[in-house]
């Protein structure tokens, strides 16, 4: 049975067929070609205040301590190897400050050590330092030191 395109549907299609089919009817008032106006606009609300106009709920952006990421960051930073011999010692320095009576890592390749080792050993050495620092709790001193180092007081690889 063919349905038709505009009109109502025939009674016995009434309950089968849900509403999103239903066709289309074409309108038949006067009114179909009348000019439109706008509607007008609904007053506008107050804006949400944002979590800085409620002191007690606003941000700070403190400074952070740094963390174990931060150092580790800084150590493989542009290709880092460790720094150089006499930075190197005062690095150790600040791992010998924190350790107590706790044992120290491996020391740093100075002298005959420091020209007979390859880059990847004096980085697995320094990194073994970095580790000693973070299960140590002297991080914060460490990556202070570290950050501070200019460019030319680091050997890369």
């Amino acid at each position: 049975m063919n349905k038709p395109l505009w009109g109502k549907k025939p009674a016995q299609f009434a309950d089968t067929e849900p509403a999103s089919t239903t066709p289309l009817t074409l309108s038949t008032d006067a009114d179909f070609d009348a000019p439109t106006e706008p509607v007008p606009l609904a007053p506008a609300k107050p804006a949400k205040p944002s979590l800085a106009d409620i002191p007690e709920l606003s941000l700070s952006l403190a400074p952070q301590q740094a963390g174990e990421y931060e150092l580790m960051a800084e150590l493989r930073k542009e290709n880092r190897v460790c720094p150089q011999p006499t930075r190197w010692l005062e690095f150790y320095r600040i791992l010998q400050d924190a350790a107590g009576s706790e044992k120290l890592p491996s020391p740093p390749l100075t002298g005959s050590a420091w020209a007979a080792t390859p880059p990847a050993a004096k980085r697995m050495c320094f990194r073994e330092q970095a580790e000693w620092a973070v299960k140590h709790g002297c991080v914060a001193q460490a990556y202070d030191f570290l950050e501070k180092l200019p460019k030319s007081e680091w050997l890369y690889g």
